[in-house]
Order: C-alpha cells, then structure tokens, then sequence
C-alpha cells in the first residue's frame, strides 16, 4: 500500500467517523467549563475496600468552581466525612481543599498554579475537561515511600452535578465515592 492511499484512507474514516464527535449546532459543547461554575452542595456514598468497621458510609459535599482572571478557576471542595470511631456513633470529620488551576499546555487542561514537590508531602495537581467531564487527579508520595494516586471527575447533568471519586494507594483501590449536587443560587 503507497503512503498515497494510506492516508487517503485515514482521511475518509476521519469524514465518516466526524459526525459522532461532532457537536450539534445549537448545543452547548461538553468542552465548556463555564457549566461548572458555581456553589453545589449535596451527598455521596463512600465504598471503602481496606475497613472493616466502615464499608459503606454517607457523606455531606460541597463544591465551588469560581472563574480566575488568567483564564484558570479556583476549585475548592469540602467533605463531611462519617467513617471514623464506633461505627454506631461515627465521629465527624470535616475536610476541605482549595486549588487554584492555571492554563496547561494543551486546550481544556490546567495544573495547579502552586508548584509543589510530591517527595516532601506537596500534592501534585492538575485537571482536564473531556468527554466524562471535569476530571482532577491528584498525586503524591506518602512517607513510607508508596504513591497515592487521586481523581475526581465531576460531570454536570441538567441541574446537577454527578461525582466519582477513586483513590488508589500503592497500585491498591482504597475508597470509591459516588454522589450527586445540586447547584445553589
């Protein structure tokens, strides 16, 4: 086969197979970050791997997406955590985050503005938009040396925001946190 029609080949897939990614004329592009800003609040149940004691445990979430001037936003998000004490009478534990993300490289892509070292503690993170949504991963180096690996994918549906969140400590599922939230006013 010449190079010639090789890519003339390439090309013609490309055509047909346009149509499905395309988006319709009219329709908000999945690619657009502006549906994310905002206040949410809303539940979520966490799957636990590694407790016993805490298989299964519900959750109170937030999140707040808010628009930077240099083309990035500031995440923060907040987690009412249940999974900690007597089972029957689990103790409370609030845990919050805030990440300023700046442009990356790439279209729909940003890192954290802070550059931070994952081998002293510091969290690596960066975030992309695709076809599953807004998607923030995180890594960092726990002081017994394994990885822990993070992400979150947040996707809007109508009104609300669906949430999946996994965290993978030294190649082994620890947790999976499923919820939705409603976007305040």
């Amino acid at each position: 086969m010449t190079l010639v029609r090789f890519l003339l080949g390439l090309t013609i897939v490309a055509l047909i197979a346009a149509p499905a990614w395309a988006a319709p004329a009219g329709k908000v592009s999945p690619l657009a970050i502006d549906i994310y800003y905002g206040d949410w609040q809303g539940t979520a149940t966490a799957l636990s791997e590694t407790d016993e004691d805490f298989p299964s445990t519900k959750r109170d979430i937030a999140v707040s997406v808010n628009k930077t001037n240099i083309g990035g936003f500031l995440l923060s998000w907040s987690t009412l955590q249940r999974q900690k004490g007597n089972p029957k009478a689990p103790l409370e534990v609030l845990k919050s985050t805030t990440v300023e993300f700046v442009p990356s490289i790439s279209p729909n892509t940003w890192r954290a503005k802070a550059d931070t070292d994952p081998y002293t503690g510091g969290i690596l993170y960066w975030a992309r938009l695709d076809g599953r949504g807004l998607v923030v991963s995180s890594f960092t180096i726990n002081t017994d040396g394994r990885p822990e690996y993070q992400t979150y994918t947040r996707r809007v549906v109508g009104k609300e925001m669906k949430l999946e969140f996994t965290n993978v400590n030294d190649g082994k599922f620890v947790r999976t946190v499923k919820g939705s939230l409603r976007k305040l006013r």
